[in-house]
């Protein structure tokens, strides 16, 4: 038993000693230190945007080409518009008809005015029966209820007079009032018709064509993608436990898919507030300091993006410090764990800030 016992004893020596002398040991050194974020992402045109259709139809015709440079007006598609031009000449029609009608000599004014003037003759003749009707009774030629039929003819009379004038009025209101709608209708028309070519709503460069001649497209649906022709800015996907540190105007470091190890230089323009639910992280936007022929839309590409730097900072290796921020270092009876606080946080090293020195020694753990 107490064979065993020192046996033991022996194994145990020989394996601290095996593990003291795998230990390696080191001291925080004085260095420059940088911080970056990764964000993967693309290229894109500044001010790109979708063209969509803005009536259902048939593509007739495609004007332009991917690559090309329109101007604001140019119709880089046209729909098949058979229907609509047929309304709009309709609408045409229909103004023109209601513009002869409210016309002051058109047919219907001159039915009016014959009426009126019917009427304001049979007036003056009641008027002048009226009178006479009148003097007779005063010599008691007539009875007095000639003189009341006389008085009630005219009275009619007057009235038809006015209710002509009155109707005059209201027809040419109304004949004013058709010729606003109809008017309305022709340029809805004719509005509707421009719809089914769609044009470009500025001068831009044609990154897409997502519709062919003879296809068949919704209202709303995308046809192209247009964006500004020179210009060219970069999309990043930034997660959410680094969004805080992004900044306008840090430098993007920027390697793209198609040029593996030839770094490009950028700085963050824009930093959405939103989360992006599809892509489950942030949009941080970057321009590039100069634009190359290499550079094309729609390239995928990887991004550091530097958010601290500190020249002459106290570093520590990155495996020196524990998961919950504790450092291993020599004490005069062996071993002891401090904690300390940090600062930048590079890949490979640890700004240290308090409770370590130069000639600390520390475990690389």
């Amino acid at each position: 038993m107490r064979k065993m016992r020192i046996m033991a004893a022996i194994v145990l020596m020989l394996t601290i000693s095996c593990k003291n002398r795998n230990e390696e040991w080191t001291s925080p050194t004085v260095s420059s230190i940088t911080e970056s974020v990764f964000a993967s992402g693309h290229i894109e045109a500044v001010g790109q945007f979708a063209l969509a259709a803005l009536n259902d139809g048939y593509i007739k015709k495609v004007t332009v080409s991917e690559g090309d440079t329109v101007k604001a007006g140019q119709t880089l598609f046209f729909q098949d518009n058979a229907t609509s031009a047929i309304q709009q000449q309709t609408a045409a029609e229909n103004l023109r008809i209601v513009k002869e009608e409210a016309a002051v000599n058109s047919a219907v004014f001159r039915q009016l005015e014959e009426q009126l003037n019917m009427a304001n003759e049979k007036l003056n003749n009641d008027k002048i029966q009226l009178e006479r009707m009148q003097r007779l009774y005063t010599t008691n030629s007539v009875a007095r209820v000639e003189v009341e039929a006389a008085q009630l003819s005219y009275n009619n009379a007057v009235s038809n007079v006015n209710v002509l004038k009155q109707k005059i009025e209201a027809t040419s209101l109304d004949l004013q009032q058709a010729v606003v709608n109809s008017h309305g209708q022709q340029l809805s028309a004719a509005v509707n018709t421009s719809y089914y070519n769609i044009k470009a709503p500025g001068e831009y460069k044609v990154y897409a064509l997502l519709r062919k001649e003879g296809e068949w497209v919704r209202k709303g649906e995308t046809v192209a993608v247009l964006g500004d022709a020179q210009k060219l800015k970069i999309v990043l996907s930034v997660d959410e436990t680094s969004i805080e540190k992004i900044r306008l105007g840090q430098k993007v470091l920027v390697e793209l898919n198609t040029g593996k190890g030839v770094a490009h230089i950028a700085h963050v323009s824009k930093k959405y507030p939103a989360f992006d639910a599809a892509s489950q992280a942030y949009t941080v936007e970057a321009l590039f300091e100069k634009n190359s022929p290499s550079l094309i839309n729609g390239t995928l590409l990887q991004a550091y993006i530097i958010v601290a730097r500190k020249d002459n900072a106290l570093l520590i290796p990155r495996k020196c410090l524990g998961p919950d921020g504790s450092v291993v270092v020599k004490a005069s009876r062996g071993r002891d764990t401090v904690m300390i606080k940090t600062g930048i946080v590079s890949n490979e090293w640890v700004e240290v800030l308090s409770a370590l020195n130069q000639s600390t020694r520390i475990l690389k753990q």
